[in-house]
């Protein structure tokens, strides 16, 4: 069997038992039972060119007519990118989400990490990761969103990470935090 129909049918099979639908380079390799090296992202390379793969981001592809509609996306990106890293959904993404300020960034994602700063461009839009030096979190500074799978900031941390990067405070709205 070749490399794009054994890889098509376990990653096609994969989405059907439940998996998101976005696979990183490690998990084609173990559906496909190769090993990751230059010659295996060479065959992943050339199955984006060929059609077969769309590429998400750096080390991530999904397959075509079988891309994720779910929601929360850019969440699952960001976990799988900072998976070994705590991560929040906080700044204006949380603060938008939760009505505190008007800005509703569509496509963008502002995530605070333990991991590098960065931003990483994907065929779904942006995920920012900012640094964080803060190791301890409560339950009153974070949640977890089942639905998303990932920890959100509550509004008082948000505003206070906001502030701690140095972001506009000004579109914050007022009335409703005091509510």
């Amino acid at each position: 069997m070749n490399f794009a129909l054994k890889a098509t049918t376990k990653l096609h099979k994969a989405i059907k038992d439940g998996h998101f639908g976005i696979f990183t380079t490690h998990d084609i390799a173990l559906a496909t039972e190769e090993s990751v090296n230059n010659n295996f992202r060479k065959k992943l390379s050339k199955g984006v060119s060929n059609g077969w793969l769309l590429k998400v981001c750096r080390d991530m592809y999904t397959l075509p007519n079988n891309e994720p509609t779910k929601r929360g996306v850019l969440e699952y990106i960001a976990c799988r990118l900072h998976w070994d890293k705590f991560i929040y959904v906080s700044l204006e993404s949380e603060l938008s989400r939760q009505g505190i300020i008007s800005q509703v960034p569509f496509g963008y994602l502002t995530v605070m990490t333990q991991g590098r700063s960065g931003k990483v461009e994907t065929r779904y839009g942006t995920v920012e990761f900012t640094h964080t030096s803060r190791k301890k979190l409560t339950e009153a500074d974070v949640y977890y969103d089942p639905d998303a799978r990932i920890f959100r900031a509550r509004a008082k941390r948000a505003i206070a990470d906001l502030k701690r990067v140095g972001r506009n405070v000004n579109m914050i709205n007022k009335e409703v935090i005091n509510d």
